[in-house]
């Protein structure tokens, strides 16, 4: 289970460093994944099975009136700014849906190779500053494709906001939900959800021997109406809406189906910590004694520890955090540590 806080940053199971709720610098120089003080060393992995769904979620209320959000993949194990992010999934607003939470699926498929790879979850606003969020964790494909040359074809991550690349061209316009150039066409999904009014990303980049013409296996609103697809009445909303917030956002990555962690040590439940408990919504650091420890802080805030500390927050909807478990209402699974 990826747990992101995002306001937005992502979090437990712990990224790269510390987790913060800033987006990129416009600069670029922590591009990618914030990546400019990280510990390399310490970087837990996440199991990806071919074939399983994975659920993006989120509760808070720091959406910023939306957007559009990618999942992307890379196989270089240190991230650089040459580094390729090969597109796995889109989505074309809604993301965060505007009002209450939202649950994304996408299923992992044989177009990613078996290795080790690091992803990435990428956010562009639809209101506020103009910017861009990223964070990324490390995590293992099982059962994948013997070589890479599906991965090569799907299309690049898009870049905006931020003086890397084609990002340092492209500023995204205010009160728009984004298209993605090239996305679809090569086993990748695309979900569009939100209600627009829609703009092409000026930062998107097809993947070599790909056009940017629309996308041929994009799911349209339809097929999520239940669910991921705001009102139009939510979209307008959306552009009067006030553009500073102080609240975090917390995204969960998971497979739908139980996942078991390695078991931690007994002791592991209750280590010294620090930190009194955050206000409602919020995230406090504190310090811990014991590196991995899946601590509780009540049954509705949890935290990793790790040598740099802990980030008490919130758990998702419809969970509880229980003698060292986070526990969904109709059956409890042990969080798997990774980064994002």
């Amino acid at each position: 289970m990826l747990i992101l806080v995002v306001s937005l940053l992502t979090s437990a199971p712990f990224p790269f460093d510390l987790p913060n709720s800033l987006p990129l610098d416009s600069s670029g120089s922590d591009y990618p994944c914030k990546m400019a003080s990280a510990t390399v060393e310490v970087r837990p992995v996440n199991e990806w099975t071919v074939s399983s769904t994975q659920e993006l979620s989120f509760s808070g209320s720091a959406v910023h009136g939306g957007g559009s959000c990618q999942i992307a993949v890379t196989t270089d194990k240190n991230p650089t700014k040459q580094s390729k992010f090969k597109v796995i999934y889109s989505i074309k607003g809604g993301c965060p849906r505007v009002s209450g939470p939202a649950t994304f699926e996408f299923k992992i498929l044989d177009i990613l190779p078996d290795s080790d790879l690091v992803m990435a979850w990428t956010w562009f606003n639809h209101i506020g500053n103009r910017e861009m969020y990223m964070n990324c964790a490390n995590v293992k494909v099982i059962g994948g494709a013997s070589n890479t040359s599906k991965l090569e074809k799907l299309p690049n991550m898009a870049l905006a906001n931020i003086n890397v690349g084609s990002g340092a061209s492209c500023k995204t316009k205010e009160s728009f939900d984004y298209t993605f150039a090239g996305v679809g066409q090569n086993g990748d999904t695309v979900n569009r959800v939100g209600a627009g009014p829609f703009v092409d990303l000026c930062g998107s980049e097809a993947a070599v021997g790909t056009d940017s013409g629309s996308s041929g296996s994009e799911s349209g609103a339809s097929d999520n109406d239940s669910l991921d697809t705001p009102g139009l009445g939510e979209g307008a909303a959306a552009a009067t809406s006030p553009t500073s917030v102080s609240s975090t956002l917390i995204v969960t990555i998971h497979p739908l189906n139980p996942v078991t962690a390695p078991t931690a040590p007994a002791n592991s439940e209750a280590p010294s910590t620090s930190a009194a408990a955050p206000p409602s919504g919020g995230a406090a650091l504190g310090t811990c004694s014991f590196n991995s420890a899946v601590l509780c802080n009540s049954e509705t805030q949890f935290g990793l520890c790790n040598s740099a500390g802990i980030l008490w927050q919130d758990v998702a909807p419809g969970t509880k955090c229980q003698n060292g478990q986070i526990a969904r209402r109709d059956f409890t699974r042990r969080v798997q540590r990774v980064a994002v």
